[in-house]
C-alpha cells in the first residue's frame, strides 16, 4: 500500500495488536493484562507511530501517536480472547508470529 489512509493505519495497529495478543494467549503467558497504549510491540507511542510511518516522508501525524496504542490494546484485547489461535510461525516483519488465517480473512502483514 503505498498511501495508505489514516483509518488504514489505524487498522494496522489493530492487526499488530491481535497478533500480538494471539501469540501471549499461545504461550498462554500469565497476567498479561490489557495493554493501556503506554508500550506498543515495546515501543512508546511516539515510536509505535513512526513504526507505521516508516517509509513515508516527514513526521507521522499527531493523532498517529495518540491514537494508534488505543487500536493496538484493543486489537491485543482481541487477540487474547480467541480461544485456539494457532500460530503458522510466519515471521510478520514487525516483531510478532502471525497466526493461521481463518478462513475467509486476510492476515495483513
Amino acid at each position: 500500500m503505498a498511501n495508505p489512509t489514516y483509518a488504514a493505519l489505524l487498522e494496522e495497529a489493530q492487526e499488530l495488536g491481535r497478533l500480538d495478543g494471539a501469540l501471549a494467549a499461545a504461550l498462554e503467558v500469565p497476567d498479561t493484562g490489557i495493554p493501556t497504549g503506554e508500550r506498543c510491540l515495546g515501543r512508546t507511542p511516539p515510536e509505535f507511530a513512526r513504526l507505521l510511518w516508516e517509509g513515508r516522508p516527514g513526521d507521522p501525524p499527531t493523532g498517529l501517536e495518540v491514537n494508534a496504542p488505543l487500536w493496538y490494546a484493543t486489537g491485543f484485547a482481541e487477540g487474547v480472547a480467541v480461544p485456539g489461535v494457532q500460530l503458522c510461525g510466519a515471521w510478520t516483519g514487525r516483531g510478532a508470529v502471525a497466526p493461521a488465517p481463518r478462513q475467509g480473512r486476510i492476515v495483513h502483514r
